[in-house]
């Protein structure tokens, strides 16, 4: 098959499950043909129908396209991926982001990343500030081999993986927590998409409400923060101000909600006062 052949068929059989099948079948036939997508214009070579098909029969049947590819992008940077670690999204960027400019001011910091998965939020603030000190956090065996895969795989010998569940107990000292820990409430399972419940429960939901790991992260790991440090989350649609409430019940101030791209209260931080 030519690229533009490969193009339109991948196009015409995913647009059965997803609202983007030209932008996935661009990525699907620039992986086969080992380049990346802008650069398929001048792709010359031929696209294995066989090889096209089994990754097509996969996507159909609902499997991310992230999984079966092994690994995505996310701040740049290549991340591997798989089943039992959650996938990295644009919108967490925004979490990384509000990271460093908390940073801004403080060379050398003391960075903990909570509920990390695949790393990609403790990778991409050792990568953008080789200063960094960033500790990363993961409880679960096949999200842990990801993390520790993509630490070597992106060079980050600023960051030191733990395997840890943090719930239990806060260690260290830090200037700043990031977490983008399980948010969707239990009840809201059902309404997710077949992609997404292929994703690891363990990293989606938050209990009842949502919140629970909110309010245990808050709670367990303010005594982990130095004088001045902050505290900043991901949140899910329609959680920002209950987390802004969280932060605030536990002595936090100064507390801020930020909009990601699409104009959704994506994050949520606050500095720690002194007691």
């Amino acid at each position: 098959m030519t690229v533009q052949q490969a193009l339109k068929y991948a196009t015409l059989k995913l647009e059965a499950i997803t609202d983007e099948p030209r932008s996935e079948a661009k990525i699907i036939v620039a992986h086969l043909g080992k380049t990346e997508p802008n650069r398929l214009p001048f792709f010359s070579g031929e696209i294995l129908e066989d090889a096209l098909d089994d990754i097509l029969e996969k996507r159909l049947s609902r499997i991310p396209l992230q999984y079966i590819l092994g690994k995505w992008w996310f701040y740049g940077l290549e991340f591997f991926v798989g089943e039992g670690v959650l996938i990295p999204r644009q919108d967490t960027e925004l979490l990384v982001e509000t990271a460093l400019e908390l940073l801004r001011d403080k060379q050398g910091a003391q960075v903990c990343d909570l509920c990390c998965g695949s790393g990609c939020i403790a990778i991409s603030l050792a990568k953008e500030r080789q200063d960094l000190d960033v500790t990363a956090v993961e409880k679960f065996d096949k999200a842990y081999g990801y993390l520790t895969h993509n630490i070597t795989h992106n060079d980050a010998k600023n960051v030191m993986p733990v395997k840890a569940d943090v719930t239990l107990k806060s260690f260290g000292m830090y200037d700043l927590i990031v977490s983008n820990p399980p948010y969707i409430p239990v009840t809201d399972w059902e309404t997710l998409s077949p992609e997404v419940q292929k994703e690891p429960e363990t990293a989606l939901l938050g209990g009842k409400d949502g919140l629970e790991f909110y309010r245990i992260i808050t709670s367990v790991w303010k005594t982990a923060l130095k004088s001045g440090g902050s505290l900043a989350f991901e949140v899910g649609i329609n959680e920002a101000e209950a987390v802004a409430e969280i932060l605030k019940a536990e002595n936090f101030s100064e507390i801020t909600i930020r909009n990601d791209l699409s104009g959704i209260q994506r994050v949520v931080f606050g500095t720690l006062k002194d007691i």
